[in-house]
């Protein structure tokens, strides 16, 4: 029993080893963009009187790098759900006001971790990949991004100028129109 654990310990530390020895410079490029935009979303979703606690630095630090480390698995998810835990703590435990700056930075750096960490997990540690390939990436997650926070800064105008029942059937459209686009790319999908 002994013998078989410590031959699984040992199997383990090889492939790791192998796989530091073979890792490419792209990967781990990407790999470290996913941890610092893990970072930066953690940072921006906790208040600040959290986040100067030492423990909770070492604690989103961990939170930070498991997507890097395993991009394939459902730890990308807990990262995004430490965010939005930290958000909803801020706004309701702590009193936080809800800013514009704050919540595009924070969906920007969500995005941008999400995204990287699927560009991550499609590649093996020894790939060569082109400059090309990340910089394409790149730009078009910061299209979307950009187009994001425009039309989220113009709905918010929009809302301000509209309050009342035009936004409450506003917002019942949007939403039915959110289920449809679901309902036909989920069909389209299955086909």
């Amino acid at each position: 029993m002994l013998d078989e654990l410590a031959g699984y310990f040992s199997d383990r530390i090889g492939r790791m080893r192998d796989k530091a020895e073979r890792a490419a410079a792209a990967p781990l490029l990407v790999r470290g963009a996913v941890t610092v935009f893990a970072a930066l979303s953690l940072v921006l979703a906790f208040p600040p009187e959290v986040m100067r606690n030492f423990a909770a630095i070492v604690l989103a630090g961990i939170v930070a790098l498991l997507p890097a480390v395993f991009p394939r698995s459902r730890l990308v998810g807990l990262a995004v759900f430490a965010c939005a835990f930290g958000w909803v703590l801020g706004t309701l435990v702590y009193g936080e006001s809800v800013s514009v700056p704050r919540l595009i930075g924070l969906s920007t750096a969500l995005y941008l971790m999400h995204s990287l960490a699927a560009l991550a997990a499609v590649l093996p540690y020894d790939a060569i990949v082109s400059p090309g390939v990340l910089s394409g990436w790149l730009l078009r997650a910061g299209a979307i991004v950009a187009v994001s926070a425009v039309v989220s800064v113009a709905m918010l105008l929009l809302v301000k100028v509209t309050l009342g029942p035009v936004f409450l059937v506003a917002s019942l459209v949007g939403v039915l129109a959110a289920g449809a686009l679901a309902y036909l790319v989920a069909r389209r999908a299955s086909n």
